[in-house]
């Protein structure tokens, strides 16, 4: 599927407008391969190649990419799609030991699948706060 951007013959997602008027102006040239090269991160990154240019120049970290970070945020949300499934089978073991009075043997798997996620998720969490920076 194509973008608007593709259809108005640019590549990624613009800037946010700025309070402050933007009046400077920075003409970078660049031979065939550099703009090759820059014009396959903005395409990675989803964003045009002036966002890229900007973005890294000021970026305090330059080894994170947005591409890095949506790598994390892909990552949380499999984590929490594995925590509600994990808290699904605990619901069905507690229904059924309130049906039988009777504690399954499941649980302490189950449990042992929840504390794994939980310190996945916690390493995740360490990973995404590691990333600072205005550019998120």
């Amino acid at each position: 599927m194509a973008s608007r951007f593709e259809h108005q013959g640019r590549l990624g997602r613009r800037r946010e407008n700025s309070v402050l008027p933007r009046s400077g102006r920075y003409v970078v040239k660049v031979n065939a391969e550099e703009q090759a090269a820059l014009l396959r991160l903005a395409a990675h990154q989803n964003v045009s190649v002036q966002r890229v240019l900007v973005e890294s120049a000021l970026r305090p970290d330059t080894s994170v990419s947005r591409a890095d970070i949506q790598e994390l945020i892909t990552a949380l949300f499999g984590l929490s799609r594995q925590i509600s499934a994990v808290g699904v089978n605990l619901n069905q073991i507690a229904k059924v030991a309130n049906a039988t009075g009777e504690v399954p043997e499941d649980l302490m798997a189950a449990l042992a699948g929840l504390r794994g996620l939980y310190f996945k998720t916690e390493h995740a969490l360490d990973d995404v706060a590691s990333v600072k920076g205005d550019f998120l």
